[in-house]
């Protein structure tokens, strides 16, 4: 299912687009910072990054290895590993931006990989999240909770197709 022409559309005209709007809506330019890809796939999210925002740093990596080798074949220049997003390989605050596209649901352990992500973003950093409704993992209730208990301020919500599918835009808290 995610490697389908279907599945690369949405990204690019629907999620993507979403995405930029919300950026662009509450000013923030990632044009040459660094940026992480999580959950990346074939790759295909890594290489509308790297083209719309021209990154000095992009980072992707997925949890699956089938699809790290499928994203390589891309020869686009990113460092594509396998990985995961309970344990992302980086030091603290070294990213401005965190895309996640339709991942969190699949991770069991989602609460510890939101904190990763706040781990490792900097100061001012945001954190873009696509996903699906998917209450065996957590409610919409659960997951923003969340993201305010570890330290997130969410910037935006955008639902999509009678909300089955929410948006987010969130930014590390700024610490006096």
């Amino acid at each position: 299912a995610m490697n389908n022409i279907f599945r690369r559309l949405s990204q690019k005209y629907i999620e993507f687009r979403i995405f930029k709007n919300m950026l662009k809506k509450r000013k923030v330019d990632l044009k040459g910072k660094s940026i992480i890809d999580a959950g990346c796939g074939s790759g295909y999210s890594t290489e509308l990054i790297l083209n719309e925002f021209h990154p000095t740093q992009l980072f992707a990596f997925d949890y699956m290895a089938e699809q790290i080798y499928l994203a390589k074949k891309r020869k686009i220049k990113v460092d594509f590993k396998v990985g995961n997003m309970t344990k992302i390989e980086s030091e603290d605050a070294q990213y401005d931006a965190i895309f996640v596209f339709g991942v969190i649901h699949h991770i069991p352990e989602w609460k510890r990989a939101l904190s990763e992500a706040l781990r490792v973003l900097n100061n001012r950093g945001v954190l873009l999240i696509f996903e699906p409704k998917a209450e065996f993992r957590f409610t919409w209730h659960n997951l923003e909770s969340c993201f305010k208990q570890i330290g997130f301020d969410i910037l935006e919500i955008k639902t999509f197709l009678f909300s089955f599918f929410h948006f987010y835009l969130c930014q590390k808290t700024i610490k006096a």
